[in-house]
């Protein structure tokens, strides 16, 4: 029996340099089969979501329904949606076959292998048939590189990178056949979908990959929305962790969504995943960094989130992106991990349009505020055999945290060059990491550096600048009251009610060497420095 998917377009996702599209790659020829109506397919991330088949239509069943808790779209009072989209509940399909374009020679294989074997870059096809019957739709997941998907030798819309829900017209008599065409790129050298194909009754529901809209000034950009995967089952009233995804270069909200061992393990921890758009090639600045807080915000309006349980990663230009998001705003995150990210920009390579001199890349650059990362268990991961990004990006970043005596993981990986395979290789633990994670539940030293006038404080501490440039304070709260340590480029320090683990009823003590000309503030008032100290700030 045939089965089959084939796949094309695209960019090479995480290689920096240059964006190779595919628009012109030969496409493999569909065979004559019998059509399909193309006006009922339905992309997974469509806001048109047809009527829900009756939950007594006949289909396999060995997925779950929707929680009591998911409404079928979730709407705050300020116009942020978490949408319905159509699924499939059914049954995944494991057996399939897989064959490039240029020898035709198809091989059955199993939908798990096709991400563990290494494949030339090239247009290859997958497919596999689904039975026919009354009311049985299939849903075709995101994929790298994925182009056009045919069922019954009809190309049907699929409406971006989404997952796509195509329902079947009734032929009890014989089999549909389903293509879905992909382009294996240089990055992947692989077949990268996320979950297997279903087939079985289309249904409406909020667990799942869903897309989540909210307001952005950056929406002609990109901004905006957000891929959100809610792992099946998940009481959306439960607060709960959040792992966020910042994509590479070349990539969208959905590169990770095709990451199968990322989804089946936030399937298995009951961790949210927040895929958020990076605004292009951005390289996570100032733009692209709000956007990523604003989605995260925006989720935590429609999904309830553990805000002590909130985790960032990312690989190539997403995982500088995650350092840099992470280190400007540590009190956001438990944990940070990047897969072979910059840590400081060499603006003499292809960054130099984007951060055209070395002040610029200051204000991304996560080495240059690496203090700040006190707090943080960082984990970085990169290949020696990285062309790219060369692995003494994390090296010195490893070593900078490792000098202060902060919390870092490095894995150098031998053997291992750029590329989504080493994602894989981790993710899982990524996952896994992320679901136990929790920021600290007080701090008792807070040293923070701020690089940008819009970046003012972490863990209760604020600061106001005297000027543009560098602003940084290191206090520690000791048995006789806080010290000052270091305050440069500040004019005050305003101190939340119980921050560095005080007092929340009265002000605490002040230690502050006359030296540094900082105001100490606590409640809008200044506090008198009642012992005076040398400065130190060391580690």
């Amino acid at each position: 029996m045939r089965r089959a998917v084939l796949a094309t377009v695209g960019v090479v996702v995480g290689l920096a340099p240059a964006a190779t599209a595919f628009a012109a790659a030969p496409r493999l020829l569909p065979r004559a089969w019998g059509p399909v109506d193309a006006a009922s397919v339905v992309p997974a991330t469509s806001a048109a979501v047809p009527a829900t088949p009756s939950s007594s239509s006949s289909s396999p069943s060995d997925g779950g329904t929707a929680a009591p808790s998911l409404p079928a779209t979730a709407v705050s009072p300020n116009g942020i949606v978490l949408a319905a989209h159509p699924s499939v509940l059914g049954t995944e399909l494991h057996a399939v076959e897989v064959a490039s374009a240029s020898k035709r020679a198809y091989k059955a294989t199993a939908w798990g292998e096709l991400a563990r074997t290494n494949l030339p870059v090239g247009l290859y096809a997958v497919r596999f048939q689904v039975a026919g019957g009354e009311r049985v739709a299939v849903e075709i997941p995101v994929c790298a590189g994925r182009g056009r998907v045919l069922v019954n030798g009809t190309s049907v819309p699929t409406g971006g990178n989404g997952p796509v829900v195509v329902p079947l017209p009734a032929r009890p008599e014989r089999a549909h056949d389903v293509e879905i065409e992909i382009h294996v790129s240089a990055y992947e050298h692989r077949i990268v979908c996320g979950q297997p194909p279903k087939f079985g009754a289309q249904i409406e529901s909020r667990e799942g990959l869903g897309v989540l809209s909210f307001p952005s000034p950056h929406t002609a950009v990109g901004g905006g929305k957000a891929v959100v995967f809610v792992p099946p089952g998940h009481d959306a009233r439960k607060p709960s962790p959040i792992l966020v995804g910042a994509h590479p270069w070349n990539g969208t909200m959905w590169t990770y969504a095709a990451y199968a061992d990322l989804l089946r393990e936030a399937a298995s921890r009951d961790v949210v995943l927040l895929m958020p758009s990076g605004l292009g090639n951005s390289l996570y600045t100032a733009a692209a960094e709000d956007e990523v807080l604003r989605a995260m915000d925006a989720l935590g309006q429609v999904v309830a989130a553990d805000p002590r349980r909130i985790s960032i990663w990312g690989a190539s230009m997403g995982g500088a992106g995650a350092t840099t998001i992470g280190f400007h705003h540590p009190d956001r995150f438990a944990s940070v991990t990047s897969f072979f990210g910059d840590s400081k920009y060499d603006t003499s390579t292809y960054v130099k349009s984007i951060l055209p001199n070395d002040a610029a890349a200051r204000l991304v650059n996560a080495l240059d505020v690496v203090e700040n990362a006190r707090h943080l268990t960082v984990w970085l991961v990169h290949g020696d055999d990285d062309r790219v990004s060369p692995p003494a990006q994390s090296a010195m970043l490893a070593r900078a945290l490792r000098d202060r005596g902060f919390s870092v993981r490095y894995d150098r990986v031998p053997h291992t060059g750029h590329d989504g395979a080493l994602v894989a290789r981790f993710i899982g633990e990524v996952v896994n990491h992320a679901s136990e994670m929790r920021t600290p539940a007080t701090t008792a030293r807070v040293s923070y550096r701020s690089v940008r006038p819009s970046d003012t404080g972490a863990y209760g501490v604020k600061i106001a600048r005297t000027a543009a440039g560098d602003a940084f304070v290191d206090l520690e709260r000791r048995g006789d009251g806080v010290h000052v340590l270091a305050a440069q480029g500040v004019r005050s320090i305003e101190l939340a009610r119980g921050a560095l683990g005080t007092a929340s009823a009265t002000p605490p003590s002040i230690t502050v060497d006359p030296s540094l000309k900082v105001e100490v503030r606590w409640e809008g008032v200044a506090l008198p420095a009642s012992v005076v100290a040398p400065a130190s700030s060391t580690r």
